[in-house]
């Protein structure tokens, strides 16, 4: 004890001590036994950030499906979406079979370069923005059941056996039948499109109508002069009214465009018909446009599946085509009738 120090000074210390050293026990007792939760460090961002996608990752633009439409055959149109400018890759099996850019609209339809496999066969989508270099994957797969065939043969199609499911890759949720056998809005590519109507009404504008690849781009010319254009539904109809052009007596040529694949293939029809009569199907000339980098070989795989079918052409058209390598840009080929083409 120093010199200004007494004994009520040792008593107090004492006390003090002891009061300390018991509300210490309480509050471990409190914090053991207490019914209340001990409060939370708040997470700090970095932790929230890993847990919780951000609005951005959340609204992030995977590839969809919507459409899809196979043929017997194995060919077929797809279509779907994603962001505008998006590059689209189909994979079949883990192969990449096909791809694509989405319009402005961010819509996009590609055909099948060779056909699907027999069997079962699963479609997945990839796809990498304009300017970004990230690349997603659709949350849902399509599986296609194919008939078996000879492909060594021209399959005729009088009855369509294709099963297209569409399926979370989650497990979770309901599958969507996309396509039952016997539903499929075209046999082969080259006999999508056609003039089937036209409809002159009560005195008012004439109105055509016909079949293409489902959400292609469809434009009609009268007596080949642009008249109009419109995208085709997802059935492959359109409809397109001769606005402000009153049809003369006489003979009149419809031409109906539609362009495929990126581009890289053009069909047309050209159907004769007199005006204020019903068309006749029968006097249509239907045809390929060549286009600059076009071959033989490139049309008869998007038209009919395989590259060998350049013979089916090649033999429609030997007045125009002296050399099956030599074709040029702005030449149009006939594309043979269903009972021209060989079976084997």
């Amino acid at each position: 004890m120093g010199p200004l120090e007494s004994k009520s000074d040792d008593m107090r210390r004492i006390a003090i001590g002891a009061v300390s050293a018991a509300i210490g026990v309480g509050a471990i007792l409190y914090v053991l036994f207490s019914d209340e939760p001990a409060p939370q460090t708040p997470a700090s961002p970095t932790e929230v950030s890993e847990n919780q996608p951000t609005a951005e990752q959340a609204q992030k633009p995977v590839p969809e499906f919507d459409l899809v439409r196979i043929s017997r055959g194995g060919t077929g149109v797809i279509a779907g979406r994603m962001a505008p400018g998006a590059r689209i890759e189909l994979f079949a099996n883990g192969k990449m079979v096909s791809q694509v850019t989405a319009d402005e609209n961010g819509e996009w339809v590609m055909i099948l370069e060779e056909p699907l496999d027999a069997g079962s066969v699963e479609l997945n989508l990839k796809g990498r923005e304009r300017d970004g270099a990230e690349v997603s994957e659709a949350d849902n797969v399509v599986v296609v059941s194919v008939p078996e065939r000879d492909n060594q043969r021209f399959l005729e199609r009088e009855q369509n056996g294709v099963v297209a499911v569409l399926t979370p890759k989650s497990g979770e949720g309901a599958s969507t039948v996309l396509q039952k056998p016997g539903v499929a809005a075209f046999g082969e590519v080259g006999e999508s499109l056609s003039v089937d109507t036209i409809d002159y009404g009560d005195g008012g504008d004439p109105i055509v109508a016909g079949r293409s690849l489902p959400r292609v781009d469809v434009r009609l010319y009268l007596d080949d002069v642009f008249v109009g254009n419109m995208r085709a539904g997802d059935e492959g109809r359109w409809q397109i009214a001769l606005t402000g052009r009153p049809l003369s007596p006489g003979r009149h040529v419809i031409r109906v465009d539609q362009t495929i694949g990126d581009g890289q293939v053009q069909l047309r029809i050209e159907q004769p018909f007199e005006a204020g009569q019903a068309i006749d199907p029968e006097v249509a000339e239907g045809g390929v446009i060549v286009r600059p980098g076009n071959t033989l070989w490139q049309i008869a795989r998007q038209l009919y599946g395989s590259g060998v079918r350049y013979t089916v052409i090649f033999r429609e058209n030997s007045e125009q085509i002296r050399d099956p390598d030599l074709i040029y840009p702005g030449q149009m080929f006939r594309l043979p009738l269903n009972d021209e083409k060989p079976t084997g």
